[in-house]
């Protein structure tokens, strides 16, 4: 098999351009879910400036809302100006008006120094080209005294399990892959060192095992679209791509039970100061 083709900036925003309508509407809403398990864990309170890398649909944005406002101020930024229009939507019909939606490079924020008592970034680590950059800014323009909080998914169980895993070897069998720019899956004790690393202290991790149902295959299937596998399923021409599709759903349909296809994901929500 061929090296594996690594994602690039413009790839990335690809994926969520072309997702934006159907993101997080494929099965249950799990990034709506996390988003508001991730502000559980953080000392949100009124009248505080929070910043969100990579917001997509505003989850954590919307969550967040509840506890800072009002007086308080809400950033997010993501490079796919398609998933920015649709959290606009979403916030607006939330009643929310104090936010500012942003386009722009997580690695190059567009912000002085300390500008935010909090920052926080929902599953977007492994989409930075250089990750590392993107913790130090985040470090930059957060206060000091303030904080992080990041949610990654855990190596173990491995991620989306087991429907993650006979997908890639599928791609694998193909010939074909593109992979994210960094690794997807974490141990806590990695994210611990990625985030003192960046200059924060005092990390806390909590660890959960989440158990997602599918209903139905094209659930499953269509939530791939809108996530990292779609760069490699849509670069399959539409006959491969159908002939891919009905191989993987044979290998899968016997590990649906009675109410749909059960996938393990263990997340992992880390909190630190700066």
């Amino acid at each position: 098999m061929p090296e594996p083709v690594i994602a690039t900036r413009q790839m990335i925003k690809e994926i969520y351009d072309g997702a934006a309508k159907s993101y997080d509407r494929s099965g249950p809403s799990i990034f709506t879910n996390f988003g508001e398990r991730l502000v559980e864990h953080l000392p949100l309170v009124t009248g505080m400036r929070l910043l969100d890398v990579a917001t997509g649909k505003g989850a954590v944005l919307l969550a967040s809302a509840r506890l800072v406002m009002p007086g308080g101020h809400l950033v997010g930024i993501d490079l796919s100006g398609a998933m920015l229009g649709e959290a606009e939507v979403i916030l607006r019909k939330a009643g929310l008006t104090d936010v500012e939606l942003r386009r722009m490079d997580a690695e190059h924020l567009e912000f002085p120094d300390g500008t935010f008592d909090a920052v926080t970034c929902a599953f977007g680590l492994f989409m930075f080209p250089d990750m590392k950059a993107a913790l130090r800014e985040m470090y930059r323009v957060c206060k000091p005294g303030g904080f992080v909080g990041v949610t990654s998914f855990n190596k173990t169980p491995r991620p989306f399990d087991p429907g993650w895993p006979i997908l890639l070897q599928q791609f694998i069998e193909y010939g074909v892959g593109v992979r994210m720019p960094q690794q997807v899956a974490y141990a806590p004790e990695e994210v611990d060192a990625l985030l003192r690393a960046a200059g924060f202290s005092s990390v806390e991790v909590h660890s959960e095992t989440n158990d997602i149902v599918y209903a139905s295959e094209e659930d499953w299937w269509n939530f791939q679209l809108t996530v990292g596998p779609r760069l490699t399923i849509m670069g399959m021409n539409i006959e491969t791509r159908q002939r891919f599709k009905a191989e993987y759903m044979a290998k899968l349909r016997p590990l649906f039970r009675q109410d749909g296809l059960h996938i393990s994901l263990g997340v992992i929500y880390t909190v630190a100061r700066r």
